[in-house]
């Protein structure tokens, strides 16, 4: 819903649209797989990606859709 909604009508952008995918696909095996494992390196990758989505949905809900 995010990607028809928000990506696809150009108020987040495209690489906000696939971390938040990624992260919500780790999520979902930590929750209903047998074992997942993430790494130092993968926390690393996506730590970064993450604040940036978290920020930019911030600006959304504030107005600043720029």
């Amino acid at each position: 819903m995010l990607g028809l909604h928000f990506v696809s009508k150009g108020l987040l952008e495209k690489e906000h649209g696939k971390t938040f995918s990624r992260l919500f696909e780790i999520r979902h095996s930590g929750d209903y797989d047998d074992f997942v494992y993430c790494d130092k390196e993968m926390t690393n990758e996506y730590t970064p990606l993450a604040e940036a989505f978290i920020q930019r949905i911030k600006e959304l809900l504030e107005g600043d859709t720029q």
